[in-house]
């Protein structure tokens, strides 16, 4: 089982950054690689497009306070068992973390490209924030 994590320090209170990010509906309005991301299931589920119109579905397994958890049961990424947590932590009053990790299985390539994948998307996703 391999492991990414990435943080990203930011100077904005916590709170704004969790209200910009912590909807997993709204993916697609800060990640540059997701074109649009639709909600099913009540809520349960989010599709999300990748650029060039690839499916990526991710049932979210849990939601709490400055936190989200979700899985990834259908991709064309090269990786089973994925699931990951987005968090925003606070860092003084003006100031937040916020941190996107995961564990996987890489499928049909070495951990190090699965690897490379995810902290790839990751990193593009709090960069673009």
């Amino acid at each position: 089982m391999a492991e990414v994590r990435v943080a990203k320090r930011y100077e904005t209170p916590a709170v704004r950054m969790w209200g910009r990010i912590g909807d997993p509906a709204e993916l697609a309005s800060w990640h540059p690689a997701i074109e649009a991301t639709e909600v099913v299931d009540g809520g349960a589920t989010r599709i999300n497009t990748v650029l060039g119109g690839a499916r990526v579905v991710e049932p979210i397994l849990e939601r709490a306070g400055d936190r989200y958890t979700f899985r990834i049961t259908e991709s064309p990424l090269p990786l089973s068992d994925f699931v990951s947590t987005l968090r925003v932590e606070p860092d003084g009053e003006r100031a937040c973390l916020v941190e996107w990790g995961a564990t996987f299985t890489p499928a049909g390539v070495p951990e190090e490209e699965a690897s490379q994948i995810v902290r790839g998307f990751f990193q593009a996703g709090l960069d673009a924030l």
